[in-house]
């Protein structure tokens, strides 16, 4: 596997973290070779949604990128995924040097087919839309880090069946 920087759901962190940590990354995971694939496509104009002519017809870059490549991308049906979301923060606690991971791994389930990606994915939009209706978030657009309830949060994830851990450790 290859790690590389990414965006995504966390993409609001730096902000609401500058001044607080020195170091933030969030990365993904992906089989050698991802990253710089992409970085290839990106160069060759196959990321971009303005239409281009070709024979006479204008066509999106993008469009033909994704139906190029997403029959051949795609899972097929019941082919197992996992999903590893880990966080590591190092700092101190009661004045001594100490380090928090919450870690979160889930599989397909074959019980209702749902692959990994779609769990975590469609029960953490799920949780945050509830918690909106019952008014435990705040109204308007804020960032996930700062208007979920972590704690709660973490309750949510484990009565949906989710393998969720969380240490804290004293360093050195």
């Amino acid at each position: 596997m290859e790690a590389f920087v990414a965006g995504g759901g966390t993409s609001t962190m730096p902000w609401t973290f500058e001044g607080r940590l020195r170091t933030l990354w969030n990365k993904t995971l992906r089989w050698p070779g991802h990253f710089k694939e992409w970085q290839s496509y990106m160069k060759a104009g196959l990321l971009e949604t303005e239409p281009v002519e070709v024979n006479g017809k204008l066509v999106s870059p993008r469009e033909v990128l994704h139906t190029l490549l997403d029959p051949k991308l795609r899972a097929r049906p019941g082919e197992p995924d996992l999903v590893i979301v880990r966080v590591l923060a190092k700092g101190r606690k009661d004045g001594t040097a100490a380090q928090a991971v919450v870690e979160l791994i889930d599989y397909f389930d074959e019980s209702t087919a749902f692959t990994a990606m779609e769990r975590t994915t469609g029960w953490d939009a799920s949780i945050k839309a509830i918690m909106n209706a019952q008014g435990i978030t705040p109204k308007g657009v804020k960032p996930a880090e700062i208007a979920v309830p972590g704690p709660l949060y973490a309750q949510e994830l484990l009565k949906r069946g989710f393998n969720l851990t969380e240490s804290v450790s004293a360093l050195g």
